[in-house]
């Protein structure tokens, strides 16, 4: 999939050179960061090109209607202004909307000009759920086996995100789950993100610069502001929770895993060490069935440690992170319909990883506990169709 060009049907604004009172506009270009839209409530993105001289202003106003927005819908805006930044965060401009419930595409238009130049329209379409026009409750599908049980607290946000995932039994795209989370407004941050592992989210997509926004689907003040770069705690890294590798078969789905909400503060030499492995590891386990995986962050309530992102917002610190995984034993035994608890336990296989957020010298075959165990600490159930003997299991040598 085309990660950043300047669409040719979309739209190309570049600045020609003019007479001496124009502005310095240098090789001032912009176009859509990504070629499609989902039909789901996601981020469109538009991109102004590197030659942009630093400072040069430019305006930019959404014509195509009301399901667009360039704030998290907490701040709705059809227009904005600025001035083009030196860094790649500031010449992103992130454009959010909602879901088409239609059964017709719609076209997201923007009209744009850098200062003293004419404007000039792009647009992207955006293709139609099949929907009758009514509200899609895109969170009823919690039957997904990756999904823990629900914890209904007010604090916290329950989400799914979708995107394009190629369908090789029908040799195309098809809009399926990326991953679903548990926002906890007053952590800024997820207790979990769950998500299948399979091969057809797994690709060479590069890994995009410096691309963290705001989840379209929370309220942004609830969020960290990751944009402006890491938390000012020097040892902090921002921690993805689904790793960007997890989801590199195109960049749709990757750009969705540098949202806000999918992210923590997380130890800086666990997060470039032995997490690092052990998700690379997670990889592997992958077979011919789905491997299903809840990645989570743990805040221990004696813990008051915090952090600020670069905006000041506060940003507790998690003290332990963890990992619980299932699948069947032969990895090729699945129907489509079925459920993970259709099975015996001995027809399964689960393993669980808890780590404290320190630098520590062990790796991931010294983190094993059973789902079990995790569930107790956490408080979480998970994998909760599952018999209680196959949550037990922790024999690492089945996996390692």
């Amino acid at each position: 999939m085309q990660s950043w060009a300047i669409i040719a049907l979309a739209g190309l604004l570049v600045a020609c050179s003019g007479g001496s009172d124009d502005p310095d506009t240098g090789s001032a270009t912009v176009g859509w960061e990504q070629a499609t839209m989902s039909s789901m409530a996601d981020v469109a993105r538009l991109r102004i090109a590197d030659g942009a001289t630093p400072g040069l202003g430019w305006s930019a106003e959404i014509t195509s209607g009301d399901w667009a927005s360039f704030g998290n819908w907490s701040s709705y805006q059809q227009t904005l202004t600025g001035k083009v930044g030196t860094t790649l965060a500031s010449r992103l401009i992130d454009i959010y909307y909602l879901d088409n419930v239609g059964t017709k595409a719609r076209e997201l238009t923007v009209r744009f000009s850098f200062e003293g130049r004419e404007p000039i329209e792009l647009s992207l379409s955006q293709p139609a759920t099949g929907g009758s026009g009514a509200a899609i409750d895109r969170e009823t599908s919690w039957a997904w086996p990756e999904l823990p049980a629900k914890v209904e607290r007010e604090e916290l946000s329950y989400v799914t995100h979708f995107a394009p995932v190629y369908d090789q039994t029908q040799g195309k795209e098809l809009t399926k789950r990326n991953f679903t989370l548990c926002f906890d407004r007053t952590k800024r941050a997820s207790w979990w993100v769950a998500y299948p592992m399979h091969s057809a989210y797994l690709g060479s997509t590069p890994r995009p610069d410096e691309p963290w926004t705001y989840d379209p689907k929370i309220e942004s003040s609830w969020q960290a502001n990751l944009a402006l770069g890491s938390y000012r705690t020097y040892a902090l890294a921002r921690g993805h929770q689904i790793a960007n590798a997890d989801r590199n078969a195109n960049r749709s789905m990757q750009l969705q895993t540098f949202y806000n909400s999918n992210c923590t503060p997380q130890n800086y030499d666990l997060n470039g060490e032995g997490w690092m492995r052990l998700e690379s590891k997670v990889r592997g386990w992958r077979c011919s069935d789905t491997l299903y995986v809840v990645t989570g962050a743990y805040w221990d309530p004696s813990s008051k440690n915090t952090t600020t992102d670069k905006a000041g917002n506060t940003c507790p610190v998690p003290t332990h992170y963890f990992k619980v995984l299932a699948r069947t034993v032969k990895g090729n035994v699945r129907k489509a319909g079925d459920r993970l608890g259709d099975y015996k336990a001995d027809e399964l296989q689960t393993i669980g990883f808890w780590v404290e957020n320190k630098d520590v010298a062990t790796e991931a075959d010294q983190w094993v506990m059973s789902v079990e165990e995790i569930e107790q600490k956490t408080g979480f159930t998970f994998f909760p169709t599952l018999p209680k003997e196959a949550k037990q299991q922790k024999d690492k040598n089945r996996w390692f």
